[in-house]
């Protein structure tokens, strides 16, 4: 049985605003980390709408947990909208919700 490969993809949705949309696995979340970066500029507030997120597992929330620091790195901010339920989850498990700026 040939296993699929996840696929995710980060995208523009008009002025500092993002989408991210398909698995945040372990297979996706190294290529999205560097995606954010292009869109980080001192005093910006970047907000990434999660609607479109399929799976996700704690791969998912280190991503999250990464951007939010690799934005604080650049005098920015990331917020994010529209958590996934099971990221939510994993986050109170490891008592990291707090740590997440959920608009």
């Amino acid at each position: 049985m040939l296993q699929q490969s996840s696929s995710a993809e980060l995208k523009q949705a008009g002025d500092g605003r993002l989408t991210l949309s398909g698995a945040l696995d372990f297979d996706t979340v190294a290529k999205l980390r560097p995606l954010l970066q292009r869109y980080l500029r001192p005093g910006e507030i970047i907000l990434v709408n999660l609607k479109r997120v399929g799976h996700c597992n704690s791969a998912g929330l280190a991503l999250l947990l990464q951007w939010v620091e690799d934005a604080r790195q650049h005098g920015s901010t990331v917020q994010f909208r529209n958590l996934p339920h099971s990221l939510a989850e994993i986050a109170d498990l490891y008592n990291l919700k707090s740590l997440i700026p959920v608009v």
